[in-house]
């Protein structure tokens, strides 16, 4: 019973909370705005933090809805945006709904730089952790499990181009060819990863860039 109450009381304090936090969160979007002449989003970033860089979460942008484009990006176009180890928690319905909100707020050389657990990874470990329902963290909520051949069939289908960027291949090769951060930077990645610093890929990500170019 008392646990009962206090999931009631948390969902209280969070239709409280998170008005005033979209609220905030459109105050930093103006700043942003006024400070930087291209626009590069973050989707699904929760706390990260980069230069140049304007992070959002589920709350204050829902990659679904066209309502919530519209209160950051009726006025300025989008120029890069990254997601990193997000869209593996959506349906492929959303993730479509997100490529066609995209399309009517992108700039004409925007690019989509995506990143995600990579479902050719040769360590079966690796495929353990990452898969819907796997042992690792925040499986339990992962919807997909991509290959750079699926993964880019969804965005070609919405009129993408696709421009491998690290992958494993489905011969178990590893190919590798994120050598710089200006499209964005990818923690997760063979690169910047501390589990690879023996410069072997044992967690690396699923990275493709996208453009409508």
């Amino acid at each position: 019973m008392q646990s009962v109450h206090k999931k009631s009381f948390k969902r209280q304090l969070l239709s409280l909370f998170i008005p005033l936090y979209r609220i905030y969160w459109v105050f930093k979007w103006k700043t942003y705005a006024k400070r930087n002449k291209k626009v590069n989003l973050i989707i699904g970033g929760r706390s990260t933090n980069y230069p140049g860089w304007f992070t959002t979460d589920y709350y204050t942008l829902d990659v679904t809805k066209h309502q919530h484009y519209t209160k950051y990006f009726s006025s300025r176009k989008i120029d890069k945006i990254l997601a990193e180890h997000v869209l593996e928690h959506l349906t492929i319905d959303q993730i479509e709904a997100m490529l066609e909100n995209v399309k009517q707020f992108a700039s004409e050389n925007i690019n989509v730089r995506i990143a995600v657990p990579d479902g050719y990874h040769a360590d079966q470990n690796y495929i353990e952790q990452v898969k819907p329902n796997g042992t690792g963290v925040g499986s339990e909520d992962h919807k997909n499990l991509f290959t750079y051949q699926s993964l880019s069939e969804v965005f070609e289908k919405s009129g993408f181009k696709t421009y491998l960027v690290e992958y494993w291949d489905e011969k178990g090769v590893f190919h590798q060819g994120y050598t710089n951060d200006d499209k964005g930077y990818v923690k997760r990645s063979l690169i910047n990863d501390p589990r690879n610093n023996d410069k072997k890929p044992h967690y690396t990500s699923l990275i493709i860039d996208f453009s409508l170019a």
